[in-house]
């Protein structure tokens, strides 16, 4: 019996040494989770915190993108509409002698046309002479 008795007792201290280990073990699991838990949780606050570092120099860059681009095309704009101005003055000056011309143009198609009507009239009274100066050539004796 006393063989028993050690035995049992032996049981008791091995099974309360394997309860103090798995609290230990547990203990040092639960401390070891919690510290890679706390690593992964700052990595990802690192890498987020980056990432926003990195978007907000992005976002910086193209808005200083646009303010050029917005800069370049409001001078072509202003630009254009000078050219447009200087262009819609020429076309008003070319208006306006295309007009001159085509009263220029009026004048001198009249003028044709009153030379012409005199041509005619003295064609007309050079057929007439000639044609009196033959019939007289014929009335006269000879």
């Amino acid at each position: 019996m006393a063989t028993l008795t050690i035995l049992a007792f032996a049981v008791g201290i091995s099974a309360g040494l394997v309860v103090v280990l798995n609290l230990i073990l547990g203990s040092l699991a639960a401390a070891l989770l919690h510290s890679v838990i706390l690593e992964v949780r700052q990595t990802s606050a690192r890498d987020r915190a980056e990432l926003a570092a990195r978007m907000a120099t992005q976002a910086r860059e193209r808005s200083q993108e646009h303010i050029k681009f917005a800069t370049l095309m409001g001078r072509q704009l202003q630009a254009a509409r000078a050219e447009g101005a200087q262009l819609g003055a020429r076309v008003r000056e070319l208006e306006a002698r295309l007009s001159e011309a085509e009263i220029e143009l009026a004048q001198v198609r009249d003028a044709l046309w009153i030379s012409e009507a005199a041509e005619k009239r003295a064609r007309a009274a050079l057929v007439n002479a000639e044609q009196e100066g033959q019939a007289g050539r014929h009335l006269r004796p000879a």
